[in-house]
């Protein structure tokens, strides 16, 4: 077997450890051992060893290595009817789907660590700013250009804003259209709403009050969007701005979408019969605000009418009556994904709610692992498993696509938020 030699071997297990989180693990492997490195994060040792694991599968090795992971086969059409939609299965193509497109690879250019399991991430419209939400009750704001290009100097550090006024876990964040203000939503029962171009803020204030019958305190009438605080009675679970960036949609632990003018302050709900029968999980609007989708514990997605807020397709079981993790709806506003406790990934046609026998023409989907502490790269037109990509240190909850760059983010129960670029 040909190895490679100790002087290539060694700065790769330094780098790996910065990578995994352990610098001062790997500064003291570097100095024991005279490494030649530059100190940075780095998972090429852990990508090699993938490589390798796949080749000696290929070849029917009886390495360590030849123990094929059941995960890593392609997911297999479903064509059974959306309304009871109880096979548990993986995105669904045609025979007719073009072959795979070239696997892509990644490198970690930057990682921020928060204080607690790292839960949620956005990329801001432009793709300028990113932030993060964490177990902890912080938030931390990302220069994308700073992550992506570090001049290693101590004041260009890509964190530039860390704030503080949560008193439980973040649940989501979501950027307003333009890309100066950040709402976050948490278990302590409250949206709140961030002026980003004010410097030394942290901190959000002023709020209305929303009561278990939706009975409103106008704390804030003539206050600024900035300063806005909405409180709900439930905890708030997910988050998301109209494109226009005149309404805010929150999803709570129970059962009713509601809707916020962010410039009044009224609070909307459906009073319509067709509405989920458990907690909310995650709500998104679409790129045109047409349309808006949601995932629910009570194992069904619901899409609404964007101006109506009625429900125009509701999927019953979509993931085998598991509840649904997440949920979003593509640019093209034909296809909608989802992700549920059944550990699959779905696509469904948003006009017949079917899973659909055609290719669909974004790139890919990247998802993570909760088997674990991978992210998986999809390729959505053919339903083929591309790659797994490693570099946590445990599960991953959450991954976000930059909107301009081929790059993204995860954030990890490892209490860190990675940076990856293609390369």
């Amino acid at each position: 077997m040909n190895n490679l030699p100790e002087s290539q071997v060694l700065p790769l297990i330094v780098s790996q450890l910065i990578a995994y989180g352990y610098s001062a693990v790997a500064k003291q492997v570097a100095d024991a051992t005279g490494a030649e490195t530059d100190m940075l994060p780095s998972s090429k040792l852990s990508e090699y060893l993938f490589y390798g694991k796949e080749q000696a599968e290929n070849d029917g090795s009886d390495s360590e290595f030849s123990d094929k992971d059941s995960d890593d086969e392609p997911m297999k059409e479903d064509k059974q009817e959306t309304e009871d939609a109880s096979d548990p299965s993986g995105l669904s193509f045609d025979d007719s789907s073009p072959t795979p497109k070239p696997t892509p690879e990644y490198t970690q250019m930057y990682y921020t660590q928060h204080k607690g399991p790292c839960l949620t991430a956005v990329f801001s419209p432009d793709g300028k700013l990113a932030a993060t939400g964490s177990h902890d009750a912080s938030l931390k704001v990302l220069d994308v250009h700073k992550m992506k290009h570090r001049t290693g100097d101590v004041g260009d550090k890509p964190v530039i804003r860390t704030l503080y006024d949560h008193v439980a876990p973040v649940s989501d964040i979501s950027f307003h259209p333009n890309g100066n203000v950040l709402a976050s939503c948490s278990e302590d029962q409250s949206i709140k709403l961030f002026d980003l171009s004010r410097h030394g803020v942290k901190r959000a204030f002023r709020y209305l009050k929303v009561t278990k019958n939706l009975e409103i305190e106008k704390k804030c009438k003539d206050t600024p969007l900035v300063n806005a605080i909405f409180q709900d009675a439930q905890a708030v679970n997910s988050i998301s701005f109209h494109p226009s960036g005149d309404f805010i949609l929150s999803g709570t632990t129970d059962a009713n979408v509601r809707i916020y003018d962010v410039k009044t302050f009224q609070c909307y709900t459906n009073k319509s019969s067709n509405v989920h029968r458990g907690g909310i999980t995650q709500i998104r609007y679409s790129n045109t605000g047409k349309l808006f989708a949601t995932s629910s514990m009570d194992g069904s997605v619901r899409i609404w009418d964007g101006v109506n807020s009625q429900c125009v397709r509701a999927i019953e079981r979509a993931h085998g009556g598991a509840p649904v993790s997440s949920v979003r709806v593509t640019k093209n506003e034909k296809y909608l994904l989802s992700a549920g406790g059944d550990a699959t990934l779905k696509m469904w046609e948003i006009s017949s709610g079917k899973m659909p026998t055609m290719t669909y023409n974004e790139d890919y989907v990247m998802i993570g692992d909760e088997g674990s502490t991978d992210v998986l790269c999809w390729d959505t037109r053919t339903g083929a498993l591309l790659k797994r990509l490693p570099g946590q240190n445990n599960n991953v909850r959450c991954v976000v696509a930059s909107p301009i760059d081929d790059a993204y983010l995860t954030c990890s129960d490892d209490y860190r938020a990675r940076y990856y670029v293609r390369v």
